[in-house]
This record gives C-alpha cells, sequence and structure tokens, in this order.
C-alpha cells in the first residue's frame, strides 16, 4: 500500500497532537490535590492519601479528630508509651489498644526511613524541626508534609493541609469553627489580673516558655498573662528570677506539684505558700499543640477563677464533640 508524503505528514502530526493532548491532560490531573506545609512547601498528591504515617504525636491526634484514623499505618512510638494517650485513644481504636499501627521510630523521635519505606506511605508528616528525617525521606521520593504548631494560625492551617490531603476537609472547618466559637465565649469574659508561670516537662522547673510562644498563645487565651517577659521559646531562669515575676499562678505540664513544693529555694513564692500550684492531668486532654489549646485556657480560667468550677463539665462536652463521640 503506497503512501504520499503529504498523508504521512499529516498522520505524523495527529499522532504529535494525540501525545501532546495526553500529556497536557495527565499534568493538569497530577496534584490535583495539594496543601501549603509549615515550609510554605506545597504538597502535590494525584489522589487523596489512603496510607499515612504520621511520626508527630499531635497530628496523630488531630487525624483521630478529623475522624481518619483508617488511613494511618505507621504512628510514633511515644503514642503507645504515654500513658493518658494511649488510654483515651485506645477507647477510640482497638488497633491503638492491641498496639497493631506499625511505629518506624524509636527513642524519642528517632526514625528509620527504611521502616517507613516499607509501609509504602501515600504521605508522611513530620516536625518541621526534624530536617535531617525530612530531607532523608524526600531524597527517597516520599511527599513529607511538615507541620509546626507554634501558634493558632499555624495549628489551624496545618490541620486545614492535612484534612485536605486525606479528604477531611468539611470537618477539619467543623473543628476549627468549635475551637474559635469555645473561644470567643472565653474572650467575651473580663481579662484576668493573673500573672501565670508555665514550667517545662520532668520537673523542669526553671525552664519557661515566653513571649510569643505557643503557651504564651494558649496563656493569654484565657484572659491571663504570661508571667515571663522574655521573647524565647526554652527559657532557663534561676530561682531569684521567679520572685522578680512573682506570678499568681504556677502551671506544670507532666510534672506534679510536689516538684515545685519540695523545692526550699521556692517555698517563700507568694504562689507555693498559697498553694497555687496546679498540673495539667491527664496531659493528653490539654495538648497546646493542637486545638486543644482551647481545653488549655479553659482549664487555666478555672485554676485563675477559684469561683468558676464550670471546667470539667465543659471539657467532658468538648472532648465529645472533638472525637466525634
Amino acid at each position: 500500500m503506497h503512501f504520499s508524503k503529504q498523508f504521512i505528514l499529516y498522520l505524523g502530526l495527529f499522532f504529535l497532537f494525540i501525545s501532546c493532548n495526553s500529556k497536557t491532560q495527565r499534568q493538569e490531573n497530577f496534584g490535583e490535590i495539594s496543601a501549603t506545609d509549615s515550609r510554605n512547601k506545597v504538597i502535590h498528591l494525584e489522589q487523596e492519601a489512603q496510607r499515612v504515617v504520621a511520626l508527630f504525636e499531635p497530628a496523630v491526634d488531630h487525624i483521630y479528630m478529623l475522624q481518619a484514623s483508617n488511613v494511618l499505618v505507621g504512628i510514633p512510638e511515644q503514642v503507645y508509651l504515654n500513658a493518658s494517650g494511649y488510654e483515651f485513644l485506645s477507647g477510640l481504636d482497638d488497633k491503638i489498644k492491641n498496639k497493631e499501627i506499625a511505629t518506624p521510630s524509636f527513642s524519642g523521635r528517632a526514625i528509620s526511613a527504611e521502616s517507613v519505606l516499607q509501609l509504602n506511605p501515600d504521605l508522611v508528616i513530620l516536625y518541621e524541626a526534624d530536617s535531617e528525617t525530612i530531607n532523608q525521606l524526600e531524597g527517597l521520593g516520599l511527599n513529607v508534609y511538615t507541620v509546626s504548631s507554634k501558634n493558632k494560625e499555624a495549628i489551624y492551617l496545618e490541620l486545614k493541609g492535612l484534612a485536605t490531603l486525606i479528604g477531611k476537609s468539611k470537618r477539619a472547618e467543623e473543628l476549627i469553627q468549635y475551637t474559635e466559637n469555645e473561644l470567643n465565649k472565653i474572650n467575651k469574659a473580663p481579662k484576668l489580673d493573673k500573672k501565670v508561670y508555665y514550667a517545662w516537662s520532668k520537673g523542669r522547673i526553671f525552664s519557661t516558655s515566653g513571649k510569643g510562644t505557643l503557651i504564651d498563645a494558649a496563656i493569654e487565651a484565657a484572659g491571663a498573662q504570661n508571667a515571663c517577659p522574655l521573647e524565647m521559646e526554652a527559657t532557663n531562669i534561676s530561682a531569684e528570677t521567679i520572685y522578680e515575676w512573682n506570678p499568681d499562678l504556677i502551671i506544670l505540664w507532666n510534672s506534679k506539684p510536689e516538684d515545685v513544693y519540695s523545692l526550699k529555694e521556692l517555698q517563700a513564692l507568694p504562689a507555693v505558700k498559697q498553694k497555687q500550684v496546679y498540673d495539667f492531668s491527664p496531659v493528653f486532654y490539654y495538648d497546646p499543640h493542637t486545638i486543644k489549646f482551647m481545653l488549655f485556657a479553659k482549664q487555666l480560667r478555672e485554676w485563675c477563677e477559684p469561683q468558676n468550677t464550670t471546667a470539667e463539665n465543659d471539657i467532658k462536652k468538648d472532648l465529645k464533640t472533638l472525637y466525634g463521640l
């Protein structure tokens, strides 16, 4: 069969057009789902993530609030080791109770890249500070979404971004609207003339969080003020400095009041003498790295107002709403 050169040229152009059109269509479809992470990097997925490795505990918590625990194939080992979180999540998910979800991490935030790869995730969620692990996993071709939880705005944006990537945008909007409504109730109440000193976890009483930090924002949300005027995240101070600041309350994270009362150098501090030392318990309820910073604010507000005894019932109601119970 004989074809003219002109016909062959037309045929070639036709197939070139089909090929280019197909390539363009693939490019349009690629990354139909996208979200910007804490690095201001846009993460593209061809479809909603079905297999997620979340290696930052607050991100795991948010996934349960988003009612998307079915996507979790990997979590931090700490989820099983932290008693209050394990107890609560075990009531929501038998896979947590039976420790069936893989833990490709060990000794805190140390992560096994090989173990992560074996889980074949569509998406990996990491804390922004874990830059070495982020680079390693992205170098292996994995989609990494980072979170910082550095303030309220970041928590909201990162929750929305995560929700978009796993197909739970509507639920994220519901959670954020509920949190804002509850915070507005606190904001309508008069500001408190109370200075609050926050002590870091595990008995680190002389380490605190200053202005502009997540803890500072949670204290302000309660209507109180941070006793620490320094603009630093991990501030180590002396007993003399605490006396100078003279806080009305001391609040503890993953520590016990006895850790303060047993310190001879603080026994003359008015807040100590007046037994104004409180610990968040169980800590899982009040994690300020999640939208539960609202519960942190509610509990602190009650400690600042001895006549206020509504926080316990409010928090129980909030937990039911946040987790869809």
